[in-house]
């Protein structure tokens, strides 16, 4: 009876324990560009394609900046000044092939120069084969 016991704890701990690592690393490009979660903003193929390098690099819009992960968040930075955060996301990962990222913008607004309006964007991003 004891070995039963042991048996399907162990069966417990290796189904809760058995979670993948999913790695940024490759080319990813956006399928889409949600605003305040609502209207299509971008075309799929109108942006360029972000690639994420080994040693936590990443070309992002065409610059070289290096990357944290951490937990449900993604932090960018320049290469030269790797502690000064530029950009702050919040990822979700679908599956291995598949995550989103929500940011918030801050926009000034035309009619009140130094007030801002702030925008939620979500994009969503698939692995280039």
């Amino acid at each position: 009876m004891r070995e039963i016991i042991y048996l399907f704890i162990l069966i417990i701990i290796f189904s809760c324990s058995s979670t993948s690592e999913v790695s940024l690393e490759g080319k990813w490009e956006q399928n889409l560009l949600l605003e305040d979660y609502e209207e299509k903003v971008i075309e799929p193929g109108s942006v360029p394609i972000i690639s994420f390098q080994s040693d936590n690099l990443v070309f992002y819009y065409n610059n070289l900046m290096v990357y944290e992960l951490t937990d449900d968040s993604l932090y960018l930075a320049h290469e030269e000044y790797p502690t000064d955060i530029v950009r702050s996301f919040k990822i979700d990962f679908l599956d291995s092939e598949h995550f989103n990222l929500t940011y918030l913008r801050k926009i000034e607004m035309d009619t009140f120069p130094k007030y801002f309006r702030s925008i939620i964007y979500q994009s969503q991003w698939s692995k280039v084969n």
